[in-house]
């Protein structure tokens, strides 16, 4: 009895029925991801293309969506967020077909960006806001931590069912499956209505709100978001060549994100209770250590601790700075916020995307240019406790 009610307080009790919705399309979206988005860059780099060339076609990917961005904002706000997440998905199952057949077609290669670019133009900001709107203000940490402790039970089982699938079949079955899940995920938003008010947005107010001198420090705390493009790309390459099992990358990869779900309940009780703004710098300064660690991974046990260690310490950032950043979406215009947090995001990412493609130009030796990545990722860290 007293060990249900101690686990009961990890877990929030007030979810609105929107935000239930959210969740069940956000487990079948993510399992889909599960599947795909490891393996994403490693294709890219097995059929061929150099990490200058996967720079490139991630640069071309984050231009577009920088340049679209607010015509999601003014998408979801006139149409709705559920159909924003429709729209998105489909791109998404649209999006790993088309990456498929870049083997056979290398035209699709410039192709395939501008279509993600698209689908995080209509899913990011319908889903962000969508949250931000319906979200219970006492139990939002909660909320935040079980979306991500659910999301990584599904991480856990679809990473390893990846490896699985690539081994068994390989990549053109493991993109069909994804895309298939990707527009199932649309069952849970659509089986009731949406009640939605239609408003305006402004394409062009969203980049004055960028340079507006209010915002400098959160937009310079979102630029740490360009330690993604480090995590998702550079890293899953890396570990491919240390890890030349898929399977076992993917085994390995479910673990430490195992290990992560763990924690990630007694965040989201701390967030709603304490002061969000320590435990964000508390979890920039233990997550940018962990980029550094990277630097003397030279085998597998390497990989599983250091992928650990990052996945927690990204956790212990992530749902502060997402609470923090909806408690800001709702004292002031919530679509405005969410595309200011998304724009801000993608111009780190832009700024590591360059970085990287010049550092490869004047490195020869490919460990020594990893390595560097990782340092600027650590670097980049840092920036999240200005928020």
């Amino acid at each position: 009895m007293i060990l249900k009610k101690l686990l009961s307080s990890f877990f929030p009790h007030h979810m609105k029925r929107q935000v239930r919705e959210l969740f069940g399309a956000t487990i079948l979206l993510n399992l889909a991801l599960a599947l795909v988005i490891i393996f994403e860059p490693i294709y890219l780099y097995q059929i061929g293309y150099s990490l200058q060339q996967i720079m490139l076609f991630y640069l071309i990917v984050y231009v577009a969506y920088l340049v679209l961005m607010p015509l999601g904002g003014k998408f979801s706000r006139s149409k709705g967020y559920e159909l924003g997440l429709f729209v998105g998905s489909v791109f998404y199952a649209l999006f790993y077909i088309t990456l498929f057949f870049i083997a056979i077609y290398p035209w699709l290669f410039f192709v395939a960006p501008i279509i993600f670019a698209l689908q995080k133009m209509f899913y990011w900001p319908a889903y962000y806001a969508d949250f931000a709107r319906f979200s219970d203000d006492q139990e939002e940490g909660r909320e935040i931590s079980s979306f991500n402790i659910a999301i990584s039970l599904v991480y856990i089982v679809g990473t390893v069912i990846a490896g699985f699938i690539i081994t068994t079949w390989g990549y053109g079955a493991l993109f069909f499956i994804a895309s298939l899940i990707f527009l199932a995920s649309n069952i849970p938003t659509l089986i009731t209505r949406e009640n939605f008010k239609p408003g305006s947005f402004s394409y062009w107010g969203a980049f004055k709100m960028m340079f507006d001198k209010k915002n400098r420090k959160a937009l310079l705390a979102y630029f740490g978001f360009g330690e993604e493009l480090v995590v998702l790309v550079i890293w899953p390459i890396f570990i491919s060549i240390i890890i030349t099992d898929l399977f076992n990358l993917s085994i390995l990869v479910s673990l430490a994100t195992l290990v992560t779900m763990l924690v990630t309940m007694y965040i989201g009780k701390l967030v709603d209770s304490k002061n969000k703004r320590s435990i964000l710098a508390l979890g920039s300064s233990f997550y940018s250590f962990a980029w550094f660690m990277r630097l003397f991974v030279f085998n597998q046990f390497g990989v599983f601790f250091v992928d650990t260690m990052s996945r927690l310490a990204k956790n212990v950032i992530v749902v502060p700075l997402t609470a923090i950043t909806y408690e800001r979406a709702k004292s002031k215009k919530i679509m405005q916020t969410i595309v200011f947090f998304e724009m801000s995001l993608v111009i780190g990412k832009l700024i590591a995307i360059i970085i990287i493609y010049a550092a490869l130009f004047f490195v020869a030796d490919e460990i020594i240019a990893f390595k560097l990545t990782f340092i600027l990722a650590g670097c980049m860290s840092l920036l999240y406790m200005l928020l």
